[in-house]
């Protein structure tokens, strides 16, 4: 006998705004009241099957038509034909007729700053669901990558999530970033009580940058974030010293643990390739001074490229442009590109910008689902588990409402997110009454973010 999936809903509720403290964003969210999932602890108890999908098993695989996945404790048993596939008596069903499975989506760059995330220890568990449902969770994005967020915020909301307590992803945090000396973004200063700019992390040597990286890495960071060129006013980038950025790098890398860097122009690329930073967390948006040769180094020091091109989407042309050569030139080198969309600093949480512009600039479907899948997990904590679907793997499952195979649209057309075997969202369920904060502008204007 199987028996269908049974869900319960979360009880979302408005219990009114977030105090204003530390972040990027000005502004007091407002949730809407809505359902967001988690499967029954008897459900859990036994075997899952989702079935009858096309199922991607890896970018380049040819997919499996009426497909079948097996899940037993939170990991994949079995992949193959549905025909093939024989869930236990007690197997709960998901089905998949029509859809396809793709593993879990990764987003290399968000963050925790909005205020509605101030006094996350404390928030109550029914409105962190609905935050994460409504920033994350519904579309897809089973692991993220806070590259700065405050730590007294995603440390306790990572641990509540990893309690099971908060249906949410997995999240991989920078704690902290450190800026250059005297050198805070000029968008931060503008948006943050002035005693917390002391706060701010602003080696001024290279001892100093190794202690700051030893201090977030012990408080639970797996990542480091520099801005190795950083937007002290409208039209200016200060760029970190090599030497400090060196010091941060080398500490962070003796323990295992990867940096991300915020170069926003050529000297800020400059300072990240001669430091020995593993990711850019974002395209180089000043592209003055810019050449092939900078895409030839990159690639030599497998430095990853987390383009975040919906954050440049109001530049205009021919900026834009530019920048959409500069990820498509990186992509047929070779590069690693990885899926970031810096959801959280935007306001508008919806990616599918990020895909349409990942396409204009050549991504193919396997280049954007390997950057949503396989090159993270290939060098993120936690990734030889995750990124693809097959036997062994934990179980971190999306089921699409079509194939963005043949329909680019079909990216953020999200019907089920498994996270370690458990449903956590069901789009038939759940019911939303507000996607984003209201009455905000869909993204900062061009002055609100780097220039």
């Amino acid at each position: 006998m199987v028996r269908r999936l049974i869900v319960d809903d979360g009880n979302g509720m408005d219990i009114g705004r977030a105090p204003r403290r530390w972040r990027k964003n000005g502004y007091a969210l407002a949730l809407g009241l809505f359902a967001v999932l988690g499967a029954t602890s008897a459900a859990a108890a036994g075997d899952t099957v989702v079935t009858g999908a096309r199922i991607y098993t890896a970018p380049g695989v040819a997919p499996i038509e009426n497909g079948a996945v097996l899940i037993r404790d939170g990991r994949i048993v079995s992949v193959g034909s549905a025909k093939d596939v024989a869930p236990g008596k007690n197997a709960a069903v998901i089905d998949a007729a029509g859809r396809t499975l793709l593993a879990g989506f990764w987003n290399s760059h968000v963050h925790f700053t909005q205020p509605q995330w101030a006094g996350a220890a404390k928030l109550p568990a029914p409105r962190l669901r609905s935050q994460l449902q409504d920033m994350l969770v519904r579309y897809g994005f089973t692991t993220v990558v806070d590259t700065g967020s405050d730590p007294r915020d995603t440390v306790p909301l990572r641990g509540r999530i990893e309690s099971g307590e908060i249906p949410g992803p997995r999240i991989i945090t920078a704690m902290s970033p450190l800026f250059p000396p005297d050198g805070v973004p000029f968008y931060v200063r503008e948006s943050i009580p002035k005693e917390f700019l002391a706060q701010l992390s602003q080696p001024a040597t290279p001892e100093q940058a190794a202690a700051i990286v030893r201090a977030n890495l012990a408080g639970g960071g797996e990542v480091v974030k520099l801005f190795t060129g950083s937007w002290v006013a409208r039209g200016r980038v200060k760029p970190m010293p090599v030497a400090i950025a060196r010091g941060a790098v080398e500490e962070a890398h003796r323990r295992s643990a990867l940096v991300f860097s915020h170069p926003s122009n050529v000297a800020g690329l400059e300072v990240a390739l001669a430091s020995g930073v593993d990711v850019l967390a974002h395209s180089v948006e000043d592209l003055e001074g810019f050449e092939r040769s900078h895409l030839e180094r990159m690639r030599a020091q497998r430095m990853v490229l987390v383009p975040t091109l919906k954050l440049f989407g109001d530049v205009g042309e021919p900026k834009l442009g530019a920048i959409l050569q500069e990820v498509g030139d990186y992509q047929r080198l070779g590069g690693s590109i990885w899926f970031g969309t810096d959801v959280g600093y935007l306001e508008d949480y919806d990616p599918a910008v990020e895909f349409a512009l990942l396409r204009r600039a050549g991504l193919s479907f396997d280049q954007i689902l390997a950057a949503l899948t396989t090159s993270p997990a290939s060098r993120l904590p936690g990734g030889g588990e995750r990124g693809r679907v097959e036997a062994g793997k934990i179980a971190d499952l999306v089921v699409l409402d079509g194939d963005p195979a043949q329909d680019p649209e079909a990216w953020t057309r999200v019907r089920y997110v498994l996270r370690d075997g458990r449903t956590i969202f069901d789009a038939g369920i759940a019911v939303k009454q507000s996607r984003n904060p209201p009455a905000k502008p869909s993204q900062p204007s061009a002055d609100a973010h780097h220039r």
